[in-house]
């Protein structure tokens, strides 16, 4: 699974984004592992959306993965721009496997710092 490994690549330690990748099928298992990060059946607002993301990803720019999300059919909104929710589906096989190891990593980041 060299995509998947590829897109580990784009993670750091504790599971968040480094950068957008250049490649777009990178960039689409990448959106999977913040889908996944993203509460499942809740409406959120912009700012909600925003303030999730930004914990996952480390370059400052929550709206190019907002529209990415949305365009690759992973999150959807109203058309005011107001309540964003998760699109429930099941992950491809390779999205599947990304999300585990990334939300390893964001799991002992978060244990981490509650024993801090």
């Amino acid at each position: 699974m060299r995509s998947v490994e590829r897109a580990l690549l784009q993670f750091d330690k504790h599971g968040r984004l480094r950068q957008w990748p250049s490649k777009r099928s990178v960039q689409t298992l990448a959106l999977w592992a913040l889908w996944a990060a993203l509460p499942a059946g809740e409406a959120l607002r912009e700012r909600d959306v925003n303030a999730h993301l930004n914990r996952e990803h480390m370059f400052g720019d929550p709206a190019i993965l907002r529209r990415s999300m949305i365009s690759c059919g992973l999150l959807t909104r109203k058309n005011d721009g107001t309540d964003y929710k998760r699109v429930e589906q099941a992950p491809p096989a390779e999205a599947e496997m990304l999300i585990h190891t990334v939300t390893s990593l964001r799991r002992a980041r978060t244990e981490g710092a509650v024993l801090t």
